[in-house]
C-alpha cells in the first residue's frame, strides 16, 4: 500500500486505523473499539500470500519456479506460513481488508 491512512479488517471482530509513512513505517490505532488492535487482529486469516524471489547464489540467480512448489504444503492452514521454494527467497505477507481511505484534506474515513 502506498503511504496514507487506512480503514482495514480481517472480517473477523476487529477494525482498526492503518497509518503507512513514506518511509514504509506503520501502525495500527482502533477504529471503533476500545482495544488496541495487533496486525493479526486483522489479517484475514484463512488467506496467505508470499512474494518468492530467485536467490543469487554467487551473483548467478537461481531457478525460482512455483512448479518446484510442494503440493502437499498446500492448502496452507489459517495463520500459517507460505511454504518454502527450492531456489527462492520468500517474504510472508498478511492480508487485510481495506474498507476505507482518508483523503488528504478530511482526514476522516
Amino acid at each position: 500500500l502506498s503511504p496514507g491512512t487506512y480503514r482495514v479488517t480481517g472480517g473477523r471482530e476487529m477494525t482498526a486505523v492503518l497509518t503507512i509513512s513514506s518511509t514504509g513505517d506503520w501502525s495500527l490505532k482502533p477504529y471503533g473499539n476500545t482495544e488496541t488492535p495487533s496486525l493479526y487482529d486483522v489479517t484475514h486469516l484463512p488467506c496467505r500470500s508470499a512474494r518468492y524471489n530467485p536467490t543469487n547464489a554467487g551473483g548467478k540467480s537461481s531457478s525460482c519456479s512455483p512448479l518446484k512448489a510442494n503440493k502437499s504444503k498446500f492448502p496452507v492452514r489459517p495463520g500459517g506460513v507460505m511454504p518454502s521454494v527450492s531456489g527462492c527467497t520468500k517474504q510472508d505477507y498478511a492480508v487485510l481488508f481495506v474498507t476505507g481511505i482518508a483523503t488528504s484534506n478530511a482526514g476522516e474515513l
